[in-house]
């Protein structure tokens, strides 16, 4: 992979240069592009294994870099006519490599599990069963058969408990649960240790906290009566001293795995419920800026549309233009105004500050009667009551149910009138809009429009209700939404400091 220069093409009498080449592979090594593309080829392969990891780990503790001896010397071809240094060098690339492609691959089976526990928890829970497995048959002397095979069979039993926490579902450990209790026993069955503490039973405990942890009620109790049992029949046979503290330490991992298991579950509950919640709340601001837009638009395009046929009226009838002129002028400074509402409403959606503009409230109902009443709808407006006492959220629920009920006149019954009543109580605000009619007026048939169920919907977000239909004489809608507490109190006690 690596072109070393021979030492013939050196140039006569440059010894200096020579000697300081000797040490240094980076003055006389040169990698062509095709070589180079092969060496990152070779690079990835060799480090996407832990093997590798392993090799230059244990080359680098033992100081002789990459020395591969001369009869596998064919394996890493690029390695030959390499010094020391470099090759010690490419040890330690190797091995951050191969950390990092190990590490990159249990994180990815983390954040697949379902369990969602830190890296360092089923790793570390593995590590510990194999040192208290080996000190606990090095206690007994046991590093040859059957005490080998034994560590062995114990390790490769509880690897797949362990391998469940970072990958559920490939490999089940319920299967291997007996494996591992009857190596533990079998542990134990060798001889009593010399020493006062025996790590047998600590066996057990890291099992039951594992299986609590990953596995189901049933069987982590399962499991938990098991080792008791195992425990507690070497107590009574007097082959386990310090049984109490064995079986304490059993219940106290069994209840820290299972109190694991518990916040999880628990915090995928909040995790569920706050993604409900910010869903709800999305749909909840996008059915209010639709309300916007609509009544906003169904309003304007009403009274526009109330000047353009006044507008063309008065031409067909050859009647002064300056009507005409009027009515024009009228619908184009509703559109303009119309254009400026649609812009504020969209800005809702940025997430840049608002603009200062105030949202219109009761205070503004006699505005858009006399926009009404100059594009030709007879309006007759009565209010009753303190303005002050409604607050800003109740008084553009209003405004809004009468901006669209007049709208709804305006488009459905052209050349009617309208009757809108509002009177402010105490404890309500009650608005009432009439549109007498001539003859019997049939309720209308199908679905409601987007424009009543929207005026129901606003009242019913106020704490109100809303009637809509024929009552006779022609059609009404009746509005009632109750006023907060705090705004029934005189307007001179709402002014004061501190009371307000």
């Amino acid at each position: 992979m690596l072109s070393v220069e021979p030492k013939s093409s050196i140039a006569p009498g440059t010894s200096s240069n020579r000697n300081a080449c000797a040490g240094s592979v980076c003055a006389r090594a040169r990698i062509s592009s095709s070589t180079a593309r092969r060496a990152r080829k070779s690079f990835h392969d060799i480090s996407a294994t832990s093997v590798v990891s392993l090799m230059a780990a244990t080359l680098r503790i033992r100081g002789s870099g990459f020395a591969v001896p001369r009869s596998s010397s064919r394996l890493l071809p690029w390695a030959e006519g390499v010094s020391a240094p470099e090759r010690t060098r490419c040890g330690w690339v190797f091995a951050y490599a191969g950390r990092v492609q190990v590490t990159a691959f249990f994180r990815r089976r983390v954040a697949e599990s379902e369990y969602d526990y830190p890296l360092a928890v089923p790793v570390f829970a593995h590590i510990a069963v194999v040192v208290i497995a080996g000190a606990a048959v090095a206690q007994r002397d046991g590093f040859v058969p059957p005490g080998w095979v034994l560590l062995c069979g114990l390790v490769a039993a509880v690897t797949p408990v362990a391998g469940d926490m970072i990958r559920p579902g490939v490999v089940l450990p319920r299967p291997f649960l007996a494996v591992v209790v009857v190596a533990a026993a079998a542990l134990l069955l060798l001889q009593q240790p010399d020493t006062a503490f025996d790590f047998a039973p600590l066996i057990l405990v890291i099992l039951t906290a594992e299986v609590a942890a990953t596995a189901s009620l049933a069987v982590s109790l399962a499991t938990l009566a098991a080792a008791m049992a195992v425990l507690s029949a070497f107590a009574l046979t007097g082959r386990l001293d310090g049984a109490p503290y064995a079986l304490a330490g059993v219940v106290l991992g069994w209840a820290f795995g299972y109190l694991m298991l518990t916040q999880l579950r628990l915090l995928h509950q909040e995790r569920a419920s706050k993604a409900i919640q910010s869903e709800q709340a999305a749909t909840r601001e996008r059915q209010r800026i639709a309300r916007e837009v609509h009544d906003v638009i169904a309003h304007s395009l009403s009274i526009t549309l109330l000047h353009l046929t006044a507008a063309r009226r008065a031409l067909e009838q050859d009647r002064d233009v300056d009507d005409a002129v009027d009515a024009l002028s009228d619908a184009e400074r509703l559109g303009r105004q119309a254009m400026a509402d649609i812009r504020r409403t969209v800005g809702l959606l940025d997430a840049g500050p608002s603009g200062t503009r105030p949202e219109p409230g009761v205070a503004d109902l006699p505005d858009l009667i006399d926009d009404f009443r100059r594009a030709g709808l007879p309006v007759a407006f009565d209010m009753q009551g303190d303005l002050s006492a409604v607050t800003g959220t109740v008084g553009l629920g209003i405004f809004r149910i009468t901006q669209e009920s007049l709208a709804n006149v305006a488009k459905h019954a052209p050349g009617a009138s309208a009757d809108v009543r509002l009177t402010i109580e105490p404890e309500r605000i009650t608005l009432e809009i009439r549109n007498p009619t001539r003859g019997q007026v049939t309720p209308p048939t199908g679905s409601l429009g987007s424009g009543l169920r929207g005026m129901r919907e606003r009242a019913a977000l106020l704490g109100g209700t809303l009637r809509a239909g024929p009552d006779g004489r022609g059609w009404s809608v009746h509005a009632a939404v109750p006023l907060p507490r705090d705004s029934c109190r005189p307007a001179i006690l709402r002014h004061i400091p501190g009371l307000s």
